[in-house]
């Protein structure tokens, strides 16, 4: 389990409010996991229908829009919590804040224990060094 990066040349601005000319890590971002696979890996691990899982899956994607609609936190076992919350602009009165005040509605993630384990185990790796290893086998 890693996390891929790549060194890239970047400017960048210093603490002296000038740009400057540094390394830094980006991260390599993989194509995201199809559902059907998704759900063909699930059929396999649990030996039910590919029609239960989608299912499953459907239902709780719409429970889980409901409740964090209606403002409610939502646990999923072994994965965690996911919360609705807001950013809002502050005001000089209490009477200027509210809904107005709204400017970005997002949902947090707080990784149950177990998933926080999983992350906790994961490396990063260089991929240039992957990939210089990938030419080396290559040529033997």
């Amino acid at each position: 389990m890693a996390i891929p990066y790549r060194k890239r040349k970047k400017r960048v601005l210093g603490s002296d409010h000038l740009q400057h000319e540094a390394w830094v890590m980006e991260q390599f971002s993989y194509p995201p996991i199809k559902f059907e696979d998704f759900v063909k890996e699930c059929v396999m691990a649990q030996g039910v229908s590919e029609a239960q899982v989608k299912g499953i899956a459907s239902a709780m994607s719409n429970r889980l829009r409901s409740y964090l609609t209606l403002g409610h936190s939502v646990q999923i076992a072994g994965i965690g919590t996911l919360k609705p919350t807001f950013n809002a602009h502050s005001a000089a009165t209490p009477e200027e804040l509210g809904s107005q005040s709204v400017y970005k509605v997002k949902v947090q993630f707080y990784p149950h224990k177990e998933f926080k384990e999983v992350l906790s185990q994961m490396t990063v790796v260089d991929m240039d060094a992957i990939d210089e290893n990938s030419e080396e086998e290559e040529a033997i």
